[in-house]
């Protein structure tokens, strides 16, 4: 059994309209289970980051970003554990 990983990738711009709440992650969360929401945007103010933080994102990566800088924001969420010996 293998567990599926996903993230998603918003603008953020969409905290303007929209939460974390206001996305299906909302619903997810009361389930009990939670997908990683990794704000994109242009802006590089501190500011912007407390914001996407309090709209219920996960993260935050600034456009334009260099192919590692992604990476290393989407793999935080992704912890390999390491496998045991059968």
């Amino acid at each position: 059994f293998e567990a599926t990983r996903r993230i998603r990738l918003m603008e953020s711009k969409a905290n303007e309209q929209m939460n974390g709440g206001d996305t299906d992650e909302g619903a997810n969360r009361k389930r009990g289970w939670h997908v990683p929401i990794l704000a994109m945007t242009a802006d590089v103010i501190h500011a912007t980051y407390e914001e996407c933080l309090k709209c219920g994102m996960d993260g935050y990566v600034s456009k334009p970003f260099e192919e590692e800088n992604l990476y290393q924001a989407v793999a935080k969420f992704f912890k390999s554990k390491p496998m045991s010996a059968s």
